[in-house]
């Protein structure tokens, strides 16, 4: 009997070792979003030496709530990655998108918001041409402190994340162009 029992007393210590080792799965989120590129706004200017092009865009937020409570007083933040040209080289620097207020959510409710605005261009020489594009982005939704959801455009964004330019101007030059930079032509 006493044999019997210390198995069963072993049996439950181990079963209850195995299931403590297993990591807490992680918490179901309260909205889903999709969110895709959206143009708004597009300019074309052709001068005499150069081609621009203009554009403004937006990322259009679809945004489910994914449970049967209502969700209140939720703000969307995020980030994007746009490649910008500095210093005649492409970089990519971080832009933050803002914040905005999601309207009150009833259950199961899917709302489309415009969510930021990037400014992108785009100039055309005869030999050479700097072009400014929207890499990736990340979309946080929160209430509070408490995230209900987020988006990345893809696994890419924490790659390239690491390689974002730093918005401290360098500390031996001031902003702005460097003198005899660019050339000025007679007129």
């Amino acid at each position: 009997m006493k044999t019997l029992t210390s198995i069963l007393a072993m049996g439950l210590a181990l079963f209850s070792q195995v299931s403590a080792a297993e990591p807490p799965k992680p918490a179901k989120p309260s909205v889903t979003l999709t969110v895709k590129r959206h143009l708004i706004d597009s300019e074309r200017d052709q001068g005499f030496r150069s081609k621009s092009h203009e554009k403004t865009i937006t990322l259009r937020v679809d945004i489910q709530n994914a449970t049967s409570s209502t969700i209140e007083g939720a703000v969307l933040s995020g980030d994007a990655l746009v490649t910008r040209s500095i210093d005649e080289h492409d970089k990519v620097v971080k832009e933050k998108l803002g914040t905005l207020k999601v309207p009150t959510m009833k259950p199961n409710e899917k709302l489309t918001l415009d969510f930021g605005e990037i400014k992108l261009s785009e100039v055309e020489w005869k030999h050479r041409k700097f072009e400014e594009t929207l890499e990736e982005w990340k979309v946080v939704c929160k209430n509070g402190e408490t995230e209900l959801g987020q988006n990345l455009s893809n696994a890419r964004y924490t790659t390239l994340e690491k390689e974002v330019v730093p918005k401290e101007p360098h500390p031996n030059r001031p902003d702005g162009p460097r003198p005899g930079k660019f050339r000025k032509f007679a007129r």
